[in-house]
């Protein structure tokens, strides 16, 4: 390909060819490379920084909607015409006038897909499209039964292609990868130990510190303030470079909404790896030196098939001069006819079934009229793992069902020793430094991983180490973030009630039952509300600090950060700040102290210990609790401000002094305010919750001590299973997502005696 002065337009990846071309050969040419969205900005125009947060505001529009029409601005289409009208007259549209004027010649390279009406424009500059010319290649099809014996196949054949045809491990490339292959090709890849890199792209959005800063800014609505707490230079000026992409007038909903979905839609790419099989995408194949793979060539999968669902209808484009669905999937089934008759190292596959679901053929093969390889022999040469695996299918398949497979005897005999219908539960520990390197010598910890380390330790390695447990985004869990966003909001000047809690839902799908649910949890938040501001009234801890989230360094030779964000302080500032802490709960409350010995039931005394450490020794804690703000009684309640009243009741401790008392709670002699506070005339009555101050001290050195060894048996790399049972009672496995992956025997559980909190406090026996 010859390369002229004047305007190309390619994809990126031709971008970086054409560039290294160049490089290569030393040349000085007066060109400009563009890729299609950048030449459609330059030549049409595009909508200013600011219309984004005029039109979701404007016609109340979520991102996802709002992009996408100013994507499509300049489209004189019935649907989006308005809205570019509208952002034309408020001067949100800018256009580059220069643009047109110093084009002369046009080449399109690597793109099939343009639109009529930008060919159109196109053609008024000399234009010539490079088109890729196919081949007249007739590769075999390979047909599998399962996936599985797709996946191994290939996984033999690379393993060939490299020790026997002595190919270079950096020239071989998988596409056509699905997310139901992605779980079965690791497991069978690392079995047969063939390296491999999905060359992944990681959302910004997802990384612990963008997560911090969303949460604080969505509290501080401060830009400034919420960055203070990025310690990486790098990531902080990622972050400010997005930002300053963005413009809105001030920090509410519509432009917190904003920052986030512009976070989600920017992927850091991982630094190359170099001996490495690389999983790619199907356009990326176009090197013809190289060696490619395409598994999963199916019906419906491969090629991709483009619906009528996009915000302007086929019926709308065709005279628009937009390519419609019918046209893109012709345009799709060109470009893999083109790769697979034109690339010479190409493997094609296909399987008729995976775990789930039945598949046929992709129609390209027979419009192709390609042959199809049935009988495609796995040979059992390369990987004693895989072989034992397989073996051990075989022995099921016999055992259970007389099915006798033609290998079983071959293997068998190969390796009689293996463990089957054996298995063993037990931890095999791993190395310190192992360890330490998995998690790039940064742990943070909170009282949910603590908690979950003294139930079971093997659960701490499973949740926070290997974080295998899926993330489930349930109705209950919505309603208790819900609930705490709105409590979080309560104490601001311009508090809304209705705009947070349904703006809050904005974004959400829900059932039809779930949406009978929210209306009727409207007037319980409205009623939990109103009793909160009255039973604040009854106290002089009227200063509040919400969502507080509170850090702890406890950094050895890795850096360990112990934090918490605490629901509510209310403080009193009298020479000190006298604090007590309050935490929400939409489930079941128990604000008992027992067995914290253990290192259960530690999350008041968890609070205590971040503020007293976190915020500073002129921080005194006077009272702790639990507030439950969502009970089932109270949906369908005959009496629901009683219920209500009673559910919110404080349920915890409170320090023993009635000078101090009497400014947490004035009702306290007979609280309304309290859960079981009364006094009598002999004293405190007796099932009251009182504690002295010496003792909420004690309970700080108790969980700071139980933060240090569960740091260093996290250190150590001590993760066995050990669920714990007190008093005849399991109380680790019976809610835990892991039992069917621990299979713990009788010999792992350890049985503890349950012990009291005066017990304890008092320094007797298992003190």
């Amino acid at each position: 390909m010859q390369i002229k002065e004047g305007l190309i337009i390619a994809p990126n990846y031709i971008k970086k060819e054409i560039l290294k071309k160049l490089s290569k050969e030393k040349k000085l040419i007066n060109i400009k490379i563009m890729n299609k969205k950048e030449f459609i900005q330059n030549y049409y125009g595009k909508s200013k920084k600011e219309a984004l947060y005029f039109i979701m505001q404007k016609y109340n529009l979520n991102y996802e909607v709002a992009k996408n029409y100013l994507d499509n601005i300049f489209i004189n289409s019935k649907t989006i015409k308005p809205y570019f009208d509208v952002l034309k007259k408020e001067n949100l549209i800018e256009t580059n006038p220069y643009f047109k004027n110093n084009l002369k010649n046009i080449k399109v390279i690597g793109y099939s897909d343009i639109d009529p009406y930008i060919l159109k424009d196109l053609n008024k500059y000399n234009l010539q499209i490079i088109n890729q010319n196919s081949g007249t290649l007739e590769p075999i099809v390979h047909e599998f039964v399962s996936q599985t014996d797709e996946i191994t196949y290939v996984a033999i054949d690379i393993i060939k292609k490299i020790k026997e045809e002595k190919v270079n491990i950096n020239d071989i490339y998988i596409s056509g990868i699905t997310e139901e292959y992605k779980s079965e090709l690791i497991r069978i890849f690392n079995l047969f130990k063939v390296p491999f890199s999905f060359n992944k792209k990681n959302s910004l959005y997802s990384t612990p510190l963008v997560q911090t800063f969303i949460k604080n800014i969505k509290k501080t609505k401060d830009i400034n303030k919420s960055l203070e707490h990025i310690p990486s230079a790098e990531l902080k000026n990622q972050i400010i470079d997005i930002i300053n992409t963005l413009s809105f007038p001030q920090i509410d909903n519509i432009s917190l909404e904003i920052i986030e979905n512009s976070l989600k839609n920017i992927t850091v790419s991982n630094a190359e790896i170099k001996n490495v099989i690389k999983i790619i995408d199907i356009n990326e194949i176009t090197d013809k030196t190289k060696h490619y793979y395409i598994l999963g060539l199916n019906q419906t999968v491969i090629p991709h098939i483009y619906k009528d669902d996009d915000i302007i209808l086929d019926k709308e484009k065709e005279p628009l001069g937009l390519l419609t669905s019918l046209q893109k999937n012709e345009i799709e089934k060109e470009n893999l006819k083109y790769i697979i008759k034109t690339f010479p190292n190409l493997t094609l596959s296909y399987k008729q079934k995976d775990t789930f679901n039945t598949y046929y053929p992709s129609s390209i093969i027979e419009k192709l009229n390609l042959k199809i390889e049935k009988e495609n022999q796995i040979t059992y040469n390369y990987s004693n793992d895989y072989n034992k695996l397989k073996l051990g299918i075989m022995l099921d398949n016999y055992y259970n069902y007389n099915e006798k497979s033609d290998l079983l005897n071959s293997l068998y005999s190969t390796y009689p020793n293996i463990p089957y219908n054996e298995y063993s539960n037990k931890y095999t520990k791993i190395s310190p430094q192992n360890l330490k390197e998995y998690i790039n010598n940064n742990l943070t910890l909170s009282y949910t991983s603590l908690n979950n380390y003294a139930l079971c330790p093997f659960k701490f390695y499973i949740k926070h180490i290997l974080k295998l447990e899926p993330y489930e985004d349930t109705f209950p869990l919505l309603i208790g973030n819900l609930f705490h966003h709105v409590l979080s909001q309560i104490y601001d000047e311009k508090f809304n009630l209705e705009k947070e809690y349904y703006g809050y839902l904005k974004d959400k799908s829900l059932t039809p039952k779930e949406e009978f649910y929210i209306e009727k949890l409207y007037e319980t938040l409205k009623e939990d509300i109103n009793i909160i501001k009255w039973q604040e009234s009854k106290s002089q801890y009227n200063k509040h600090l919400t969502e507080k989230q509170i850090e702890i360094d406890k950094s050895k030779d890795i850096k360990i950060t112990f934090k918490g964000i605490i629901d509510k302080i209310n403080y009193h500032e009298e020479n000190q700040i006298n604090v007590i802490i309050i935490d929400y709960k939409t489930g079941n409350v128990s604000a008992t102290l027992d067995n914290i010995n253990y290192g259960l039931n530690m999350q008041l005394p968890t609070y205590i210990y971040l503020v007293q450490k976190g915020l500073g020794k002129n921080y005194q804690v006077n009272g702790f609790y639990l507030q439950q703000i969502l009970t089932e009684n109270q949906l369908d309640s005959k009496d629901s401000k009683k219920d209500t009243k009673d559910s919110l009741k404080l349920k915890g401790y409170t320090v023993n002094d009635e000078s101090i008392i009497e400014k947490i709670d004035e009702t306290y002699q007979n609280s309304l305010i309290i859960n079981a506070l009364k006094t009598t005339q002999k004293g405190f009555y007796a099932y009251s919750k009182i504690i002295d101050k010496e003792e909420i001290k004690k309970l700080e050195e108790i969980t700071e001590d139980n933060i240090n060894k569960t740091i260093d048996n996290i250190l150590n790399t001590n993760f066995n299973v050990t669920p714990k049972r007190i008093d005849n009672k399991n109380i680790s496995c019976e809610f835990c997502p892991f039992k069917d992956i621990c299979y713990y025997k009788e010999e792992d559980i350890k049985d503890l005696k349950n012990t009291k909190f005066k017990d304890i406090i008092g320094g007797e026996e298992n003190a």
